[in-house]
């Protein structure tokens, strides 16, 4: 999965969000992600990190991506 790839699936999930995606290691499983959506704005910051996060249940779970930083803004 690649830094567009991702953008696009946050965009699905969050359809008023502001996102970018960043390889933080350049081998495309470490990530970090800045993003802003209406969606998320009432939820606590743990609630945020568990609905970006649950976006990508099957990419962690499988190893696919190894770590994900996730900033909300």
């Amino acid at each position: 999965m690649n830094e567009r790839q991702m953008e696009n699936r946050l965009k699905e999930s969050f359809e008023s969000c502001q996102v970018a995606v960043l390889d933080l290691n350049g081998g495309g499983n470490h990530f970090e992600i800045r993003i802003k959506a209406t969606e998320l704005e009432e939820l606590s910051r743990i609630k945020k990190h568990q609905s970006i996060m649950g976006v990508f249940k099957e990419e962690l779970a499988s190893g696919e991506i190894h770590a994900l930083v996730v900033k909300p803004l």
